[in-house]
């Protein structure tokens, strides 16, 4: 029997009441993963902060599976532990599996660092290199990876904070020629432009401003903090997608829609109203270009596990704004497409999938929407609906903002885009106080101006 090691590090150190209650279980979900690997001893190793794998309330591990083992190392584990852990387990296979964290996006770059010395032990391992996690975490590493690859992406202009706003130099520099240089690229950039910090996560901290004196006026006041990009601000539909696998076997999902059911709102990550759903299908809109340029860009950044790109459409040209190197707001989305759990990912890039991913025949429509706070009977039921495939109910506590919870829900299974309408609708009739009625006006409005009537596979 071969040992396999699942390993994630995180940075977070999470207030105790920051809960993330999960339908079905993340403990049921390893289970059942590992039901369909019964030739494989399984292992996670990983921090009672690590929200997207462990059922944790009140900071203490609430259900644990009984298919895995476990291997909790202290909230404030650094590399060295980590990399201490895995190795004394004597694993055949060790998988990375990089995590979310607000503020800085950066837990992926200590999981590669993590596998590169487990390599040197001489573990097979899966995990991109710490230079791709590099190329992701600072977004201008990322513009320059894809200009020169000949992606397709909007313009944008780098701000070196400390520079921008020197006066080091006192009476030896009489003015500011770096300032000088960036507000005269800036007035020559089309408008408007979306100003954002090079390192930031979950669009923290985005302004968009609206012509050149707004940007002007932000630079120069106290709100610019840090390095920032100056970006081109596409006008188009976003949609988002995601590359699962390893080298030389990557699975390419086609674009999902994502949009705002009200109109002349900006899609928020964390926002009550942003909607989520596909496969998006029509060949009109260019879908196998888009997935050929997505294996493309896999393949060039060397990328393993999961890499989820932001992609806008913009009178029918795919551009590319950002890539996440780790699980997305989009993975439970997908897989439930699929037809398989997150994990699967992970253990499938390691042994093999069962089942041939890039063929969309192989793909059901699904959609991911958001519940206000619900009580957790509520939510039980709601989850035991056959076409409900998650339910993550977040509370959340950032900095600047008041505490607030949410339940990020995905239900899926469907043929067809007219099923999935259909079923969606019986659901918020059955639940009306839970599901607001305006997602699915929104939603059929959303695919009724897009192609005049639905559209089947």
């Amino acid at each position: 029997m071969k040992r396999v090691v699942f390993y994630s590090s995180n940075s977070k150190h999470r207030d105790k009441s920051s809960n993330c209650t999960v339908f079905p279980k993340w403990s049921r979900q390893w289970d059942e993963m590992a039901k369909r690997h019964p030739d494989y001893d399984i292992t996670l190793v990983l921090q009672l902060n690590g929200r997207y794998f462990l059922d944790i309330t009140d900071g203490e591990l609430s259900d644990k599976p009984e298919n895995i083992t476990l291997k909790i190392l202290p909230m404030e584990a650094k590399l060295p532990e980590f990399l201490q852990a895995v190795e004394e387990l004597k694993p055949d296979i060790a998988v990375a599996m990089p995590g979310p964290v607000s503020g800085y996006d950066w837990n992926g770059l200590r999981d590669a660092a993590i596998a590169e010395g487990l390599r040197k032990k001489g573990i097979d391992t899966y995990c991109y290199s710490t230079d791709t996690a590099m190329n992701c975490f600072d977004k201008w590493r990322t513009h320059q990876i894809l200009k020169n690859g000949g992606f397709r992406i909007p313009d944008a202009l780098y701000l070196h904070y400390e520079l921008f706003k020197t006066d080091k130099l006192g009476e030896a520099c009489t003015g500011n020629v770096y300032q000088e240089y960036i507000l005269w690229e800036t007035e020559n950039m089309k408008m408007p432009v979306v100003i954002k910090s090079t390192t930031g996560s979950s669009s923290m901290g985005i302004y968009i401003a609206k012509d050149y004196e707004d940007a002007k006026a932000y630079l120069l006041s106290d709100r610019l903090t840090e390095d920032v990009i100056l970006e081109e601000f596409l006008e188009g539909e976003e949609y988002g997608a995601e590359v699962h696998g390893d080298r030389g076997n990557y699975y390419v999902s086609p674009p999902f829609r994502i949009f705002n059911t009200v109109p002349g709102q900006l899609n928020d990550p964390l926002g009550q109203t942003t909607i989520k759903y596909g496969p998006i299908l029509d060949p009109k809109l260019h879908i196998e270009e888009v997935r050929s340029e997505l294996k493309r860009l896999a393949e060039l950044m060397g990328f393993s596990g999961i890499m989820e790109v932001d992609l806008v459409l913009v009178q029918d040209k795919w551009y590319i704004l950002e890539i996440n190197n780790r699980w997305s707001g989009l993975t439970t989305l997908i897989t439930a497409s699929q037809g398989r759990l997150p994990y699967d990912v992970y253990m499938d890039e390691a042994v093999g999938a069962a089942v041939d991913y890039n063929d969309t025949k192989n793909l059901s429509f699904s959609c991911q929407f958001k519940m206000p706070d619900v009580k957790e009977d509520t939510l039980s039921k709601i989850a035991s609906e056959p076409s409900m495939k998650s339910i993550i109910k977040y509370d959340v506590r950032l900095p600047g903002r008041e505490p607030f919870t949410f339940n990020d829900a995905v239900t899926g299974g469907y043929a067809s885009m007219e099923e999935l309408l259909a079923g969606f609708s019986s659901l918020q009739k059955k639940y009306p106080d839970e599901i607001p009625e305006a997602l699915i006006k929104a939603l059929k409005e959303k695919e009724r101006l897009t192609y005049g009537k639905y559209h089947y596979r």
